[in-house]
């Protein structure tokens, strides 16, 4: 796959955004063409097929979570702050892009080198995370046993409370759901 000019991954996601429902990763390259406004010829200059086109959505979406933590690890304040601040960087990142949000795990799984995507997200995600969690541990703000855990634990809450949202109203309030979520996933590691 050739780099993609930034307007025209732009134009993609729009397209991606557009709605929370509808044919998401079955859509045809023909259908793209006409949501995104990107010529036919121009998708497939850049993209050999669909799987192409799949794997350049995750690797935006993994981009962005990668940039939520990093959100968090830059913040100043405490563990408890941090984890916080990647709560709602994360909640953003699905409210903005809800239709990778519901299709994320799909899309992963039909990567022919979704074992790639998963340790790309071991490095830049959950580790960071954990982290984050082991330096509550021993500042005495968490009492978690096992921080790996806890983080595909909250990790997996975030994406499944997101999901929940984008299908049943067409979309996710993250602020919203960040208040209502960040006392409870701190009160589940706290001691």
């Amino acid at each position: 796959m050739k780099p993609i000019p930034a307007e025209l991954g732009d134009k993609l996601l729009d397209a991606a955004a557009v709605a929370a429902t509808g044919p998401g990763l079955s859509m045809s390259m023909d259908d793209l063409a006409k949501a995104s406004g990107v010529p036919r010829a121009t998708l497939y200059y850049y993209f050999g097929g669909k799987d192409d086109l799949i794997g350049f959505y995750v690797g935006t979406m993994m981009r962005r979570m990668r940039g939520a933590v990093a959100e968090g690890l830059s913040h100043d304040g405490t563990s408890t702050e941090k984890i916080e601040t990647i709560v709602r960087a994360v909640l953003r990142t699905f409210a903005e892009y809800p239709r990778m949000c519901v299709e994320m795990a799909d899309a992963v799984n039909r990567l022919d080198d979704h074992a790639q995507v998963m340790a790309d997200m071991q490095v830049g995600l959950i580790l960071p995370t954990v982290s984050i969690i082991e330096a509550g541990n021993r500042s005495g703000e968490f009492a978690v046993d096992d921080p790996t855990l806890a983080v595909i634990a909250l990790t997996g809450a975030l994406h499944q409370v997101a999901n929940m949202d984008i299908l049943t109203t067409g979309s996710l309030d993250a602020e919203r759901r960040a208040d209502q979520m960040v006392p409870m996933l701190l009160k589940a590691i706290q001691p």
